[in-house]
C-alpha cells in the first residue's frame, strides 16, 4: 500500500481522527511541512468499553530526515478528543532500533544518543507487517 493510500484510508475510515493527526497528514504543520513522507503507520485507538481505553492511537511517520511520532495523551479534552504528544527524532541522533515481538504484544524502540529511549507498543497480530516494512524503509537513512 502506498503512503497516499494509507493516508486516504485513515481519512475515509470511520475513525474519528484527532485534529492534529489530520493536520499532520495534510501537511499543514511545521513538523513535516515540505517533506516527503516515506512511510507511515497508524495504530488505531482500542477501547475496552464505551468509557475506557485499552490503548491510545499512535501515528509514526518516516521522512527523509527524521521519524515523527504522535501519541494520543491520557487527558481527555472532551468525550471524543484526547491530548497528544509529539516526538521528532532525527536519524543522526538514532544509535539503534529494537523490534520486540512476544505473542500478541509488540514493541518498536528507538535508541538515541544517550537520551531517553522512545518506544511504541502495538498489537503484533495487527501491525507486525507494517512495522517490518517501516523498518525496511528507514534502514537506508540509519546507515
Amino acid at each position: 500500500m502506498t503512503v497516499d493510500e494509507k493516508i486516504n484510508k485513515i481519512f475515509m475510515g470511520n475513525y474519528k481522527a484527532h485534529y492534529m493527526l489530520k493536520k499532520i497528514l495534510s501537511d499543514k504543520t511545521l513538523f513535516i511541512k515540505n517533506k516527503q513522507i516515506k512511510d507511515l503507520i497508524f495504530i488505531r485507538r482500542e477501547s475496552l468499553d464505551e468509557h475506557g481505553l485499552k490503548s491510545h492511537a499512535k501515528l509514526i511517520i518516516a521522512t527523509e530526515d527524521e521519524i515523527l511520532i504522535m501519541k494520543e495523551g491520557f487527558n481527555e479534552i472532551d468525550k471524543e478528543a484526547l491530548g497528544y504528544k509529539m516526538l521528532k527524532i532525527y536519524y543522526d541522533k538514532i544509535t539503534g532500533i529494537e523490534f520486540d515481538i512476544c505473542l500478541l504484544k509488540g514493541e518498536f524502540k528507538i535508541i538515541t544518543n544517550g537520551n531517553k529511549d522512545i518506544s511504541v507498543e502495538f498489537n503484533s497480530s495487527k501491525y507486525y507487517k507494517e512495522f517490518e516494512k517501516f523498518i525496511e524503509c528507514i534502514h537506508e537513512y540509519l546507515i
